[in-house]
């Protein structure tokens, strides 16, 4: 990677810390008279389209998508290829229905971004705590898909760089099948542009795939991951 990749990645990152120092503002001046989702289509969905203009006139990374069409108006799922902290900034933007992200609860204590995430109340779990940990993800996302959000998970469970593998966690199929709810797989290469732990950004097209509805009721939630997995690294590769 060339050291104007690696300069520009800095020139984004130092503009990205101040649109989030905004974003913590709106964020918390709207918390005390605005719904979840007013502020979120307010503040959190602006600012994600802005972050991906921002890394396209800054870095020269743009986006091509296929299949947003599949997306559909009632409740799915949302299972995602996790290459880069890139995904997250795209569903936030793109994603017809607010995303309610599985997080790690210790990012609420990182300054300003942490007290974003918290304010919109999605699900910050705390890993270490395991069954318990899944079992406040089972109970509580039932709450966001009746108001409309779409419960959205990385299986991988980590960003894992372009042409490597990891084992796929269960858990987003579980709650769909627990459910009864369809799986919008949503698959991308966003690695090549945005690797993992680099400051640079490579200048690029970052494809992304949103699939055809996988259908859950009545399955087994390792036949519906096995589905899930086979269809996003297909498109991947």
């Amino acid at each position: 990677m060339s050291v104007m990749h690696t300069l520009r990645g800095w020139i984004f990152y130092l503009l990205l810390a101040l649109s989030i120092l905004w974003l913590t503002a709106a964020l918390l001046v709207t918390w005390p008279f605005m719904s979840y989702e007013r502020r979120y289509e307010a503040v959190c969905r602006p600012w994600a389209k802005f972050v991906l203009r921002l890394l396209r006139a800054v870095c020269g990374v743009q986006w091509r998508e296929t299949g947003m069409k599949n997306m559909p108006d009632r409740p799915v799922v949302v299972l995602a290829k996790h290459q880069s902290a890139w995904d997250p900034f795209w569903l936030g933007a793109r994603l017809k229905h607010p995303p309610c992200f599985i997080y790690k609860k210790s990012l609420n204590w990182i300054p300003c971004l942490g007290w974003a995430l918290a304010s919109m109340n999605m699900m910050a779990i705390d890993r270490s705590r395991g069954r318990q940990a899944f079992e406040q993800f089972m109970r509580r996302g039932p709450e966001f898909e009746k108001r409309g959000w779409w419960v959205t998970l990385f299986p991988e469970g980590t960003r894992v760089p372009l042409g490597e593998h990891v084992r796929w966690k269960t858990g987003g199929a579980r709650f769909a099948c627990a459910m009864g709810l369809p799986i919008l797989p949503v698959a991308h290469n966003a690695g090549r542009c945005w690797p993992k732990n680099s400051v640079a950004k490579i200048p690029g097209t970052i494809d992304v795939v949103v699939g055809p509805l996988i259908e859950t009721r009545g399955r087994d939630p390792h036949e519906v991951t096995a589905e899930v997995e086979a269809w996003i690294e297909a498109h991947v590769r």
